[in-house]
């Protein structure tokens, strides 16, 4: 057998195989299953929750001290002096708990609660991005799919148009400028669907790497994004309670309360206890730089030892602690220089700045609603008009072209005709369809943009 053919059978069946491969990833889509993929494979959202574990474990790390805490210690030492070879090693165990925490909030758990909330704050606004960015996807895909629909339509009219203009000039029952106006009609459909075409495969492979699925896999979606039908005030009350700014500012000012009530810890005594039985220790410490005490309980029992040698220069301490011990240290600041008077008034200043923040971003968020609400009843007008503009011009360009080829018509109105006017009217018309066509995705991203104002993403 012919080597060429072997390879023509092969390169056909390796064909026929991945023909029928990529049959078998065509993968039929939903807006709720392409948003939930997208939520569960997309990068950003991805990044946005791991600095979210990120956070939570930092934030793990700065609790440890409120956990028990267990440990071991030990110390050896030897010298040798002459015939004198003196060895001295000790072990103990440690085990302390915290029992109590009064005061300020320590300032890392502080900061490490903050990027826990703000890190999940980020988390949310990733995820709405993501939806936002799937149903913008979805919108594009679905009106373009419509519009190459319409236009086929419009091309397969044309096509028979054509045979039948193309046998009238050869009868030269018309001129070959009808013909040729025909036929730029006919093309203007053609590479109108060509770039939709195009477009189309734009949009597909970004929803497709947007949502995570294998590059090479082929989907079809299944049908448009449902109409949100809500008045004014709805959409009013949905951003107020979806919007991530207010929810952040929300946090900023109950932290900020909480920050201008912690400075009357500054008029609290300085305090240090310590009380102890055997090898049990009860302690009270103030942490430096902040006004924090901690409550702590520790025990340390020696539990390998061995006695030094009372001749030894190494014996400095007693090796076991018997009976009890108590002490306890205090100060009473009486004047700090309005220290703690100008703090209070610095965080509360601090919170009545956040406190304004917050009204004023409600207020643009109100008028942010309003404009977008309505911008998508301009937008839906606007389409609307569009679409009663390529009707009236696609039936004055079909007049026109009745009367230029049957001489024996007659229509009121569309006298004297001749070609440019069927050549400016077809001009006219395939920029009404561009503009009605662009005013259909117009309509569809006002309605988006909208939801974005809200940052509603049900």
């Amino acid at each position: 057998m012919n080597k060429g053919l072997i390879a023509f059978i092969i390169y056909l069946l390796l064909s026929i195989v991945d023909v029928s491969a990529q049959v078998q990833r065509l993968i039929p889509l939903q807006p709720e299953h392409a948003i939930e993929l997208a939520l569960q494979n997309n990068e950003a959202v991805k990044k946005a929750e791991k600095v979210v574990e990120r956070a939570k474990a930092n934030l793990r790390v700065s609790k440890a001290v409120y956990l028990p805490q267990v440990g071991v210690t030990g110390e050896y030492q030897r010298q040798k002096d002459g015939d004198i070879d003196d060895r001295d090693y000790l072990t103990r165990a440690q085990a302390s708990m915290l029992l109590a925490q009064f005061g300020e909030i320590p300032a890392g758990l502080d900061d490490a609660q903050e990027q826990v909330r703000k890190a999940e704050i980020e988390y949310e606004n990733a995820k709405k991005q993501s939806v936002h960015t799937v149903r913008n996807l979805w919108n594009n895909i679905i009106l373009t799919q419509e519009e190459i629909h319409e236009r086929r339509a419009i091309e397969t009219e044309l096509n028979k148009k054509l045979k039948g203009t193309q046998i009238k000039h050869a009868e030269k029952r018309i001129p070959f400028l009808s013909r040729l106006n025909t036929e730029l009609e006919l093309s203007e459909q053609q590479l109108a669907i060509n770039e939709l075409q195009r477009r189309l495969d734009v949009d597909t492979a970004a929803l497709i790497s947007l949502i995570g699925l294998d590059p090479l896999a082929q989907v079809t979606l299944s049908q448009p994004l449902p109409e949100d039908d809500m008045t004014l005030e709805t959409a009013v009350e949905l951003a107020l309670s979806n919007n991530l700014d207010l929810r952040d500012l929300t946090g900023d000012i109950v932290r900020q309360e909480r920050l201008a009530g912690e400075t009357i810890w500054n008029r609290f005594p300085e305090l240090s206890a310590e009380a102890r039985y055997k090898d049990l220790h009860v302690l009270l410490e103030q942490h430096q730089q902040s006004q924090t005490w901690d409550a702590k309980a520790l025990y340390d029992p020696i539990i390998l030892d061995r006695e030094r040698d009372n001749a030894s220069i190494f014996q400095t301490h007693p090796r076991t602690q018997d009976g009890w011990e108590l002490h306890f240290n205090f100060n009473i600041p009486l004047y700090d220089g309005n220290r703690t008077k100008n703090l209070h008034a610095r965080e509360l200043a601090e919170l009545e700045r956040l406190q304004l923040a917050y009204v004023e971003k409600t207020k643009s968020i109100r008028v942010d609603i309003r404009r977008d609400y309505r911008a998508v009843a301009n937008a839906k007008e606007r389409m609307e008009i569009e679409e009663t503009r390529v009707r009236i011009f696609e039936q004055r360009l079909r007049t026109i072209e009745r009367v230029l080829d049957e001489v024996t018509v007659e229509i009121p109105g569309y006298q004297n005709l001749t070609y440019n006017d069927a050549f400016q009217t077809q001009a006219q018309f395939t920029e009404a369809q561009r503009v009605y066509y662009q005013t259909r995705r117009d309509y569809a991203r006002a309605k988006e943009q909208l939801r974005e104002t809200m940052q509603w993403i049900e």
